[in-house]
């Protein structure tokens, strides 16, 4: 009777204890030397100088301070993993703990290696070269792998929840920085290049496709824009809020549309752009979305 019920009472404790001390951390520290704010989902916080704050359950952290830092981190995290971002004077950030090397790769140093090729790519849109567009982009595409220690980039049943958006998010950055120079080229060219590219990286995610940002929704917009071409057919979705762009929007899956709408806030927010309140009024009132 005892031994039940101090089973009964320390095993949960232990569980509860197992859960505080595993659980997924991020430390921002200030080293700029003035204040900065840190938003994560709709939690949004200002850190003084030479102070830290903490976060947890998180994918994706924004800092901004001066006018040259206005950063995206992008987390990719396991529940016990623990991560520090430390923002330094001259705007770079440093990374130290779980994962350090792969998120100082991929918020650093990847855009520099997928716009690094878009000449490449145009080039051999240009010269209706598919062959070599196709060696260029996946010697690409393996260099990164490797550089995020990554096999292969297809997600597979046994891959980590951190893994397959890490996988996602390799994926549409490359083709992101891909699709724009096939957008542009002859029309044989194109759709040789954009089957391809689609059978191979992009149909087996098409049924649940998402766009957590707009890398995805980049990719597809233009897969949309090319359907006459495209050998597969795109799933059709009821169009949330109706504008001018209801061809293209029509393929794109509800956090698709949102997309279009965020970027046109966001393009006409820049810009002070007259109409930006009506995108910024779908956004709340049919996207709830702040």
């Amino acid at each position: 009777m005892k031994y039940s019920y101090l089973s009964k009472t320390i095993f949960p404790f232990l569980l509860f204890s197992f859960a505080v001390l595993s659980a997924q951390k991020i430390i921002i520290i200030n080293n700029a030397g003035e204040s900065i704010n840190v938003k994560s989902g709709k939690k949004e916080i200002t850190i003084n100088g030479n102070d830290k704050k903490e976060f947890s359950e998180t994918k994706r952290i924004s800092i901004s301070g001066s006018k040259d830092l206005n950063r995206f981190i992008n987390i990719f995290l396991e529940p016990s993993d623990q991560l520090v971002i430390a923002v330094q004077k001259n705007t770079t950030i440093h990374y130290s703990g779980d994962q350090a090397s792969l998120h100082q790769y991929i918020n650093e140093q990847l855009n520099i290696d997928t716009f690094g090729s878009i000449n490449l790519y145009e080039n051999a849109g240009n010269n209706k070269k598919a062959g070599e567009l196709k060696n260029i982009s996946e010697l690409l595409l393996v260099n990164i792998m490797k550089k995020a220690n990554l096999r292969n980039i297809l997600i597979t049943q046994n891959d980590k929840d951190s893994t397959k958006r890490l996988k996602n998010h390799i994926k549409y950055s490359w083709l992101n920085t891909l699709f724009p120079s096939i957008g542009r080229a002859d029309m044989d060219f194109r759709k040789e290049v954009i089957n391809y590219y689609f059978k191979k990286y992009i149909e087996p995610d098409i049924e649940k496709y998402s766009c957590g940002n707009s890398l995805q929704y980049n990719v597809l917009e233009i897969l949309a824009k090319n359907k006459d071409i495209l050998q597969a057919k795109l799933p059709v979705y009821p169009i949330v809020e109706h504008t001018d762009a209801d061809n293209i929007n029509q393929y794109l899956p509800q956090n698709c549309q949102k997309q279009y709408f965020r970027n046109k806030y966001n393009y006409l927010e820049h810009i002070n752009g007259h109409s930006k309140a009506y995108y910024k009024k779908v956004l709340k009132e049919k996207f709830n979305d702040e």
